[in-house]
């Protein structure tokens, strides 16, 4: 039975979720083939039997996960046979730095430089409840989030140095030779805004954009061509 996996949909067919996308290169990551189900950002009903009010939920057969990280442990406990997401017990603990450094600080370097640009890319149904739910959540408006973000991108170059510096050595992924669960959360914020917005985050000869473009061509250009 193909595993399900509900995911936001955004204006353009655009799949715009940060925490979804962590999920599917979870999923391509174990081999583990999936259908990808798009919900709107107001549709909660869809997604009501996972007691859950927001995507990624993922189905496999009578196993429900929601939440991206819960998505990935239940992957690599259910599928071992598979290449693994965290390498081992002391992997999956690092891991989990990776994760929670990636939600506070990477999110909330890059996260008002495309506030208002999100809106845009979001379902035009969904434009009234993203506006006021994040402008609530910012207590500005998005537009006010957003000005002045060719002065502010310099804090998410500065968030980004431990990667910067680790990519300088050699090491062509954050987990090392090949890619992990890390990288998928790392990238995952990037994914979302290249496919929500113009604006350039990186400049072509930062190491982190040469790791991104690498991420970019996993699994055949997945994430690339299905943005």
């Amino acid at each position: 039975m193909t595993v399900k996996l509900y995911e936001l949909l955004g204006a353009d067919d655009r799949r715009y979720s940060q925490f979804s996308w962590r999920a599917k290169l979870a999923l391509k990551h174990k081999g583990v083939d999936f259908e990808a189900i798009p919900l709107l950002l107001t549709d909660k009903e869809s997604i009501a039997f996972a007691g859950s009010k927001s995507v990624p939920v993922m189905v496999d057969g009578e196993e429900i996960r929601s939440d991206s990280w819960d998505i990935a442990t239940y992957l690599e406990e259910t599928y071992p046979d598979a290449p693994p997401l965290f390498g081992g017990p002391i992997g999956e603990g690092v891991t989990r730095v990776i994760n929670s450094w990636c939600d506070r600080a990477v999110n909330a370097a890059l996260g008002p430089l495309i506030a208002r640009d999100v809106l845009d890319a979001a379902h035009p149904d969904d434009r009234a409840y993203f506006r006021e739910s994040m402008e609530k959540l910012y207590k500005r408006t998005l537009e006010e989030v957003q000005e002045g973000r060719e002065d502010r991108v310099k804090n998410l170059y500065r968030t980004l140095d431990p990667i910067r510096q680790t990519f300088r050595k050699g090491q062509p992924f954050i987990c090392g030779d090949s890619p992990a669960y890390a990288d998928y959360a790392v990238f995952s914020q990037f994914q979302w805004a290249r496919v929500t917005s113009p604006f350039k985050l990186l400049d072509g000869d930062d190491p982190v954009f040469a790791w991104r473009e690498r991420m970019l061509d996993l699994y055949g250009g997945f994430a690339r061509d299905t943005a």
